[in-house]
């Protein structure tokens, strides 16, 4: 580190610890002015870095501000007026000043933009940054430079990267060609349009030079793998027309970029509007999301089990303890995925028994340090409806938590939620039942889940008594304000307890969640099919009946399209009519990657074509085993060894041959890989058919295994009240959705197999395979959660652990 650059920092952290009496230790104080960040033709080009207001040990995201004023006016400073108070929460700002078109014309702005990014990375180190959670933030002709930055690759060669991995865009010109300060009309000369700030910037009008103006907007680069965006833009703005902002984002969420639209009622190009708390509070959450590295909810911090521009753990085992960071062995077992939010995780376990036991209703919620897996608090979560316990179909602690930074909720789906502060104190609690399947997310400031209506009997188990049960008593979606837990709406249409709601925002700027209804113990909510409600009230957008479907999968939507499987179609549903656009078989005349060995030694891989007899069955997907990567829509075979994916532009269906159990070795023996049943000794096929109900001459695919999961605890009590739990993780139960962390895709199954996925492989082949891990010994490693991810580790639960892999 250069000796004023140590200074500088040491002087920062100095004013950052300091209180003086009377006066805010407001942004400005933890400022570092005038860092020259690039020298171009002897124009210095500087910024001004505010760090966080309260110095952390993990190093801090940064948001670049890039200042507004037509191009040719404006300056730095504005930054801290707009962007200062970030620093309240975490995050650093570096408020730039780029050259101005009274000295130079495009692609200058942009460039300097490029390279203040690169100094922020190349600088972090200095300063406590992560050079891996870079976003931008701009207004106006600064909005303009921000959404290229998400939009635009940098066309210069570039040892570091210029990428940023989100973008809040105020009020920015997004295609300069249908500006009107740049066209003719409206009483606009073609002398008037040449002295318009675009063609300033361009150096001359967008007539004279139409690429020129194409590469200088947002709305000519846009591609799938953009940043995210927040845009915001007044619907009074008369400088830049409201449509600008309109064009971007739809064009975004067609090519599937999370993208979400804010109108500001009442304002204009600007104003106070935009610093009002409302706005802020949409701000932070944008950032905190993209930018804080952290695994908010079960759904992760996109809502989509995705989280991009972002590198995990691949190689592992926890056999072997190796890419382990720690392992903490828990009292009972528990199915949550974890939770993190900066250096706290969340989950949940059964209250410990002492004895074989089936069944439960009490639990205990979680708070542990993300780094060492220490217990920080733990809270008892006592309910009154017994569920199975360990289900592979889930139980009492199968709903993840979720958390706003401030609060963290748990939900018992044996009737009680309750919501902490982050030292453990009980701030509100109710007996609502959350089904166990449940995800639960947070949306405008509300906790959504499926609320369900009719207990289950006994013994645990949901009966068909309930199918012709009014709709008052359906399962719905429920949204409850975070901060009291008092209900704000409900839906009407009805919700399966297996379908997977995704909250996501339409090309027309609303927020909605596709819901569906279908499955099986004779769920009474009609018809069959899925409904499109509003994120805002619940209300019914439209409904789509679709006779015998099976809506237990995660419900995505890409660009205009909401994407299911139906029996052996896929199927794009118009977003805004709700009419099927289009059905492609995905079991017909499939192309498929095997692997041929009859042996267990090195694959033989050849490809053929063919189609899946689903025979009588209304499943061809394993049930929640999808999930949206990109424009792939992936999947497991119900009934084979497959992993499957539908390219959602083309409909073209691929599926690859996966081994159903890895066996890790000891150090002295090889690892063992379970392609098909002929593998299995005599034994170990004997022994599924003694746990099979009732016995054929082959095994179904559930019961190709080395070793069944034994569902004991850590204590060596039989924990289990569905004997299908000792199933391998294919076939008939509900699988852990994957995770998509960057390129790769995180894909576990019930007996603690893991498979990684190059998920935008060309080809579905052998080469998407980057990994075949364990999450502990074959029978110990009982596994329903998803893997979530955290500043560069990923986290796992397990029926007698949890793990931190790095």
């Amino acid at each position: 580190m250069h000796t004023h650059r140590l200074m500088v920092f040491v002087s920062v952290l100095v004013l950052a610890c300091a209180n003086t009496d009377g006066e805010d230790a407001s942004a400005i104080r933890t400022s570092t002015l005038d860092l020259e960040y690039r020298n171009v033709d002897g124009i210095s080009l500087k910024l001004d870095l505010l760090l966080p207001k309260h110095p952390s040990s993990i190093a801090s995201p940064c948001v670049v501000f890039v200042h507004g004023g037509g191009w040719g006016n404006g300056d730095k400073t504005i930054g801290t007026r707009i962007a200062g108070w970030l620093t309240e929460h975490g995050f650093a700002v570096a408020s730039i000043g780029q050259r101005s078109t009274k000295v130079a014309q495009w692609p200058a702005q942009i460039d300097d933009c490029y390279a203040a990014v690169r100094w922020v990375r190349d600088h972090a180190s200095d300063y406590h940054l992560d050079p891996d959670r870079v976003g931008a933030w701009g207004s106006s002709s600064g909005g303009h430079l921000a959404a290229l930055m998400g939009t635009r690759p940098c066309p210069d060669p570039e040892t570091t990267s210029s990428r940023v991995n989100a973008v809040c865009d105020w009020f920015g010109p997004t295609d300069l060609l249908s500006m009107p300060a740049n066209t003719l009309g409206n009483g606009r000369t073609q002398a008037d349009i040449a002295k318009s700030n675009g063609a300033r910037l361009l150096g001359a009008t967008v007539l004279e030079v139409p690429q020129r103006a194409k590469d200088a907007s947002a709305l000519d680069q846009v591609s799938e793998d953009d940043a995210a965006f927040l845009i915001m833009h007044g619907d009074q703005d008369n400088s830049v027309p409201i449509e600008q902002s309109q064009k971007l984002h739809s064009k975004l969420v067609r090519h599937g970029v999370e993208s979400q639209l804010e109108i500001i009622p009442g304002s204009g190009h600007g104003g106070k509007e935009f610093q009002s708390e409302r706005s802020r509070s949409l701000i932070l959450r944008f950032f905190q999301s993209h930018l804080m590295g952290n695994w908010p909810q079960g759904i992760g911090p996109q809502g989509n089990f995705n989280v991009s521009q972002a590198i995990a753990p691949t190689k592992w085992s926890v056999v072997k303890n190796e890419n382990v960071r720690w392992r903490k062995v828990l009292p009972e077992t528990g199915q949550s995925t974890v939770v993190t939010w900066g250096d706290r995780l969340f989950f949940t376990t059964m209250k410990p028994v002492q004895q074989d036991s089936e069944t439960g209703s009490d639990m205990v919620a979680w708070c542990c340090n993300a780094d060492t897996g220490e217990t920080m608090w733990t809270r008892d979560l006592r309910a009154d409806h017994p569920l199975r316990l360990s289900g592979c179909f889930g139980d009492s602690t199968s709903p993840p938590p979720l958390t706003d930074g401030q609060r963290v909720c748990f939900f018992n789906a044996s009737g009680r939620i309750a919501c902490f502060d982050y030292e453990g104190k009980l701030l509100w609690q109710n007996d609502m039942m959350p089904v166990s399947r449940t995800q639960p997310f947070l949306s405008n400031g509300q906790v959504v889940f499926i609320h369900q209506s009719y207990m289950p009997n006994s013994e645990g188990h949901f009966t068909h008594d309930h199918k012709d049960a009014a709709s008052d008593h359906w399962t719905q979606l429920q949204a409850l304000d975070i901060a009291t837990g008092s209900p704000i709406w409900r839906t009407k249409c009805g919700v399966n307890m297996g379908c997977v709601p995704l909250p996501t925002s339409l090309s027309d700027g609303r927020r909605v969640i596709l819901v569906g209804r279908g499955g099986g113990h004779s769920p009474p909510e009609k018809p069959d099919g899925i409904s499109l409600v509003s994120a805002i009230d619940g209300s019914t957008i439209w409904t789509l009946p679709i006779e015998n479907f099976m809506s237990t999968m995660s419900l995505n939507v890409f660009g205009d399209r909401a994407l299911v499987f139906d029996g052996g179609d896929h199927l794009w549903i118009d977003v805004f009519t709700g009419k099927v656009a289009r059905r492609e078989s995905f079991t017909a005349n499939v192309d498929l990657r095997r692997n041929t060995s009859s042996n267990a030694g090195r694959p033989l891989w050849e490809s053929e074509t063919v189609s899946i007899d689903l025979g009588t069955s209304s499943r061809a997907i394993i049930q929640q085993s999808n999930v949206l990567a990109g424009h792939y829509h992936y999947f497991r075979s119900y009934t084979q060894p497959w992993l499957g994916r539908v390219n959602v532009i083309t409909g073209v269906a691929e599926y690859l041959q996966i081994p159903v159990q890895l066996n890790r070795a000891n150090d002295k023996d090889v690892d063992r890989w379970l392609w098909n049943e002929s593998e299995m000794s005599d034994h170990e096929i004997e022994v599924q058919h003694q746990m099979m109900r009732k016995p054929t001459k082959s095994l179904p695919i559930q019961h190709w295994a080395f070793e069944p999961n034994e569902m004991r605890n850590a204590s060596g009590a039989l924990v289990m009240g569905d004997s299908r739990s000792r199933g391998n993780g294919w076939g008939h139960h509900a699988s852990a959705v994957p995770t998509v962390v960057g390129q790769h895709m995180y894909v576990p199954t019930m007996s603690g197999t893991v498979y990684v996925i190059r998920w935008n492989n060309e080809t579905l082949d052998e080469t998407s395979i980057i990994g075949i891990n364990d999450l502990g010994p074959l029978g110990k490693s009982f596994n329903r959660g998803s893997l979530s991810y955290h500043r560069g580790r990923l986290y796992a639960h397990t029926i007698q652990e949890l793990i931190c892999l790095e």
